[in-house]
């Protein structure tokens, strides 16, 4: 299983109960695929930097999950099937390890 995070902007113009109905089909997407959601990230309703299908804002969400990478084509035709996401985004999130510093090394020792 790989790391990814995918964001996604919905519908202005959604009530919240919506917004929390569309934030839980993703998740439910990702799940039925046998993945595991990590966290999630409500970003809120913000102006966009240029209009989208005729929207001048759209309310934005961070998940992030772990899944097989089969599994990424499905979740991208979720999101193509469903009119309330404006845009999406899913990208192989790599985490970085960053070696302990010289401090850190005396003190352990």
């Amino acid at each position: 299983m790989r790391d990814y995070e995918t964001v996604f902007i919905l519908d202005p113009n959604l009530e919240e109960d919506d917004i929390k109905n569309e934030i839980g089909k993703v998740e439910n997407s990702i799940a039925s695929l046998n993945g595991e959601i990590t966290s999630v990230e409500p970003g809120g309703k913000r102006r966009l930097t240029y209009e989208i299908k005729g929207h001048k804002e759209g309310y934005y969400t961070l998940i992030r999950f772990r899944s097989e990478p089969a599994s990424i084509s499905e979740i991208e035709r979720a999101y193509k099937l469903n009119e309330k996401v404006i845009r999406h985004i899913i990208v192989h999130s790599v985490q970085k390890v960053v070696p302990p510093s010289e401090k850190e090394q005396q003190a352990e020792a």
